[in-house]
This record gives structure tokens, C-alpha cells and sequence, in this order.
């Protein structure tokens, strides 16, 4: 057995033996409204457009007001007859993409090209923009907003006046930046929260060591007495899915690598469990569906695991309130898809762009798998995070994120552990975040 995990073992134990003393804080799940989410496949994507466009309609019309007082009427796009007239209109953006992968494109020109390497970056400087509600959409031209700067599917309010062509000349643009942030509390002494991702199990040839260091600092069996005074106040474990096989594994797991992985995982995970409570998030590349939101595990995966209450299985995206912070973040696909079509090339200034767009994935459905929700769309931001992350990234990246509004959240980029050994800690009490490496 690679880690320690029977709750009851009579056998000399560390983790037992020299039992750190836990700071405890209240813990909520928030994620329910991804746990629950209509699955209707017969239903077309539409609904979850429309859904979209409702909510921030509501959201975007006082924003509106403010911003640019009532000089201007709101109006739908069916509704613009007089060329010429400033008006706002509020519409789903969307991108005409040359390069956009289209399955009708490939079956008709499979017989007649050569087939080219495949992409991974789908921007062109034709791309261009329009906006698009429940009826209609126009096409957009100025300086103001830049194609390359946004992708499908966010909602916006654009300040212009249509010309004498059908096209819509934008003036200035509304987001519907971060919603307000409940008060955060204030801590007496520092508490701890462990961001982690890419465990990449199938795979620990280069980082079991790793791993194993990781257990032992997390009980407090190593290091010097001012590490395990800091590791005490540890109060949460999240991994942020990446949890059997890695997003940059291409190679594929056969069955009894699949099998020896989870057995492994599921050990690694009662061992946390054990010491510190642990939530744990599956992502595209782990066995939970590909389609966003994705379930928890299912339990049958973690039988050692799932008899420590300490082990959560929860979703992907994942929304929980850990003593009084709000904390949300995703495996690290929305942020992925958003730098495939634009160029935004740094996955901290996605992060504040998806907070501006009070959005999570924007570009679900269009780009990233989703379930065809109907009554709702899941991924609206509706309290501004204290803590938001982004996990499977390629290295650490932090930063503060401040609104309009007096907002402070913490962004964090979480590294794959498979790959760099590194994991991130969040100081509840001042929000600061650093990285720490096991090698």
C-alpha cells in the first residue's frame, strides 16, 4: 500500500501518532445549481442562449441606466428603424470565424484538400463581430469594442446607432462587470486553504515521490517546526480535476493503467482525507462525462475515500463558502477555450475578463461540450468570489482582482502536480497566495 488510509489500523501510523490539532471553519456547497441542471437532449441549444440573454437583461438594464442615464432608449434589434438614431441595444456577441472548426466544412472539403495539421489557435484578422438576440442579429463595426478581445457567447450593451448599410456603429460598450460581494470576514489568525490539480495518476512515474512528499507535509511529518505550525491551520484541500490522466496526455490509458490509477487515486485521497478535508473535482480528461457541468465522481471509484466525511466528491464548475469566502473555479476548460478564440494569451487576464462578463465559460455551447440546459444558464457569476481559480494551468499565476464596486478576489492559476510538483496556498485572513513545490 502507497499511502496510509484504514481510519481504524492498529499498526504504528504517523498520521495518527502525531496528529495535527485542525482549525476548523464552516463549509458550504454551493454548487448545487451545477449538480442539478435540466438534461433534456431533446431540446435544441437555443434555450440556454435565450436563458442567458433573459438574466442579463435584468442585470444590464440599471447598469445601463447608470452608466449612460436615460438620454438613450433600450431597444431590441427588431425594434431599430430610425438610421442614424443613438440607441442601446442589449445582445449576445458572436464571432464569424474563418478559422473555426466546423464538421459540414470538413466532410465537404475532405475529397478536394490535403488534410492539414491540426489547430490550436483559431483566431484571423477577418474575424469579425455581430450581436444577436431572440430574432435577429446585426453585424458590428468600431473601435471601441475588439474582436480579439472577446469570444461567442458573452452578453453585452452597446451604446451606437445603425447606418444606412444594416450595420450597427458602436460608440461605447457596457459589461455587466462583477455582481456586489457580501462583506468578507475578519480573521484573527491566518488559515489556510491548499489548491491543487493534475494529479495525473495514470502517469507517476516523475512524481510519485512528489506525492508522497505532499502527504507527509500535509500531516505535519516534515519539515521544520514553523512549516508544521503553518500546516496546522491547513483548513481545505481542493483539487481542481486533471485527477487520472492529464489535459496534455494525448497518448491514451489502457484498462489496467486506467484500474491501477484509480485504486491509487483513491488511496492518495483517503490519506488527505484523513489529515484535512478534501474536495475533490473531476475535468474533460477524468471519467465523469465530457459535457459541462460535470458531476461529481461517482462513489464507487473512491470505497476507501468515501468512509472518511472529510471526502467530497463535488462538480466541475465548483462554487463552495469556506468559513464566510466565497470560492469558485473550474478544471481549467473555459479558460483554455476563451485563449483558443482570442488573443488574450495569459490565463490571469481571462480570469478578470469572464469577471467582467459576469460569466464562467461563455463559449459553452458553442465551443465547449455542454448539457442543453433550458430553464437556466448555470455558469452566470451571481456572487462575486472572494477566491477564484483556474485549474490545470501550466504554471502558477496570482493575482488581485479589484472592481468597480469595492470587489477584492483572489485569482489563481493552479500548475499541474504531474507536471511541476507545485501547489498553491490561499491565506483566508489577508487573501494573500504562494506556491509551494514538492521535489
Amino acid at each position: 500500500m502507497l499511502f496510509k488510509t484504514e481510519p481504524n489500523s492498529s499498526n504504528t501510523d504517523n498520521f495518527e501518532t502525531r496528529e495535527l490539532e485542525r482549525q476548523d471553519v464552516d463549509y458550504t456547497d454551493r454548487s448545487k445549481r451545477f449538480c442539478e441542471v435540466s438534461r433534456d437532449f431533446s431540446k435544441q441549444y437555443a434555450y440556454i442562449y435565450s436563458a442567458r440573454l433573459n438574466t442579463f437583461r435584468n442585470i444590464l438594464t440599471p447598469i445601463v441606466k447608470k452608466k449612460w442615464s436615460d438620454r438613450h432608449k433600450i431597444l431590441k434589434l427588431c425594434e431599430l428603424r430610425e438610421k442614424g438614431t443613438t440607441c442601446v441595444i442589449i445582445g449576445t456577441l458572436f464571432k464569424l470565424q474563418e478559422l473555426k472548426p466546423s464538421i459540414l466544412k470538413e466532410l465537404s472539403d475532405q475529397l478536394e484538400i490535403i488534410p492539414q495539421a491540426p489547430r490550436t489557435h483559431f483566431v484571423h484578422e477577418s474575424d469579425s463581430l455581430v450581436l444577436e438576440d431572440e430574432l435577429q442579429r446585426i453585424k458590428l463595426v468600431g473601435e471601441c469594442i475588439d474582436v480579439h478581445q472577446v469570444v461567442t457567447g458573452v452578453v453585452c450593451a452597446l451604446l451606437g446607432s445603425e447606418d444606412e448599410d444594416g450595420i450597427f456603429s458602436v460608440k461605447d460598450v457596457c459589461w455587466a462587470g462583477c455582481n456586489i460581494q457580501k462583506p468578507l470576514p475578519k480573521l484573527s489568525a491566518d488559515k489556510y486553504i491548499v489548491l491543487m490539480s493534475g494529479l495525473n495518476t495514470s502517469n507517476t512515474a516523475d512524481h510519485m515521490f512528489s506525492m508522497h512528499l505532499f502527504l507527509e507535509w500535509l500531516a505535519g511529518l516534515s519539515g521544520t517546526s514553523e512549516y508544521q505550525d503553518e500546516v496546522s491551520k491547513i483548513v481545505r484541500v481542493i483539487v481542481a480535476g486533471g485527477v487520472f490522466a492529464s489535459h496534455t496526455n494525448d497518448s491514451g490509458v489502457n484498462e489496467a493503467e486506467f484500474i491501477a490509477s484509480v485504486e491509487l487515486m483513491d488511496t492518495f485521497a483517503a490519506a488527505v482525507s484523513a489529515v484535512a478535508p478534501l474536495d475533490l473535482m473531476p475535468s474533460s480528461q477524468d471519467p465523469s462525462g465530457i459535457m459541462l457541468p460535470q458531476k461529481p465522481f461517482h462513489y464507487c471509484l473512491f470505497p476507501k475515500a468515501v468512509e472518511y466525511k472529510s471526502f467530497n466528491r463535488v462538480s466541475n464548475p465548483y462554487e463552495c463558502d469556506i468559513g464566510g469566502f466565497m470560492c469558485l473555479g473550474t478544471s481549467g476548460e473555459p479558460v483554455k477555450d476563451v485563449m483558443r478564440y482570442s488573443k488574450i494569451d495569459n490565463s490571469l487576464e481571462v480570469m478578470r475578463k469572464t469577471l467582467q462578463w459576469r460569466h464562467l465559460a461563455p463559449t459553452c455551447p458553442d465551443t465547449i461540450p455542454c448539457t442543453p440546459c433550458t430553464d437556466t444558464d448555470p455558469f452566470i457569476i451571481y456572487s462575486c468570489p472572494a477566491i477564484y481559480f483556474n485549474g490545470n494551468s501550466s504554471e502558477f499565476a496570482t493575482d488581485l482582482y479589484e472592481g468597480d464596486g469595492g470587489q477584492h478576489t483572489r485569482l489563481v492559476c493552479i500548475p499541474s502536480f504531474s507536471e511541476t510538483k507545485t501547489v498553491a496556498l490561499i491565506n483566508l485572513s489577508n487573501l494573500e497566495c504562494y506556491s509551494m513545490k514538492f521535489s
